[in-house]
């Protein structure tokens, strides 16, 4: 599986991880984003109508937990709010925000937002950056716990950083979608550098420069393309309507050949240029 470019990245590039189904196959996917490799999209067909679950954890985290605080830490809250209601009350307003990201405490930096295919469109059912209020967290949490209803069709998945996130860091990842409690079948992929993360490049849309007496401003390519193009279509339209002038002012059949000669060499140059 081949990660492709940035500026490629996009569900129609999508990597295919295949099919799953209840109780049937587990699919994970390994990869990592960096300075030049900004997101991930993946597809996958889920086959069965029943719970599904998902589940994105980074390599840096770990399930080690060295003491439990968590007694301490609700009476120092309790504290808290009798001496200082209005502190703790910013204190947990603060809190809740950071924790919004759902996805935080397993994948520190990253972010993942699943869609469906509805109606030959890809449809935003669950985001880890959504409001806490909304939709698409709560269908996230529902993945994350295994109990979201997925109906069958085509699912993609795209994983990117918080904002915060050092972009020039390495973030490796493993992504893992079942269907059920139980399967029979597990596989794993693993995703290789793109040619920019190779080279160590980030590839652009091809840039080209118009200059004026004025301003020198920079468009794309293809726009430049298709101004050329109306450009040359007004160029050809009037040196017609110029011909169809210099022939109605000509009676004779020598004028009018040589009126006709002078366009096809004009008309000529204008194209060659």
């Amino acid at each position: 599986m081949v990660d492709v470019n940035n500026i490629d990245e996009s569900f129609s590039n999508a990597r295919d991880l295949g099919y799953t189904r209840l109780n049937y196959a587990r699919v994970t996917a390994i990869a990592e984003l960096g300075k030049y490799n900004e997101r991930d999209i993946y597809k996958i067909q889920v086959q069965s109508n029943g719970k599904m679950s998902i589940s994105l954890r980074s390599s840096d985290t770990t399930d080690e937990k060295v003491l439990d605080l968590s007694e301490y830490e609700e009476y120092l809250d309790n504290l808290k709010q009798q001496l200082d209601p209005e502190g703790y009350a910013a204190e947990k307003a603060e809190k809740e925000e950071a924790e919004q990201n759902l996805i935080e405490e397993l994948a520190p930096g990253l972010t993942m937002k699943v869609y469906m295919v509805k109606n030959n469109k890809q449809v935003l059912i669950a985001d880890s950056t959504a409001d806490k209020d909304s939709e698409e967290y709560a269908n996230l949490e529902a993945l994350m716990s295994g109990e979201y209803k997925a109906t069958k069709g085509d699912y993609y998945i795209e994983i990117g950083t918080t904002e915060d996130a050092d972009k020039d860091a390495d973030h490796p990842y493993a992504i893992q979608i079942l269907q059920g409690t139980s399967y029979k079948h597990d596989y794993v992929m693993t995703q290789s550098d793109s040619e920019d993360t190779t080279n160590e490049t980030i590839s652009t849309t091809p840039m080209t420069t118009s200059s004026t007496s004025t301003t020198t401003t920079s468009i794309s390519a293809a726009y430049a393309a298709q101004i050329q193009a109306v450009q040359d279509e007004g160029a050809a339209n009037m040196l017609a309507a110029g011909y169809s002038n210099i022939a109605s002012l000509t009676s004779d059949s020598s004028s009018s050949s040589a009126a006709s000669k002078l366009f096809s060499t004009i008309l000529s140059g204008s194209q060659s240029s």
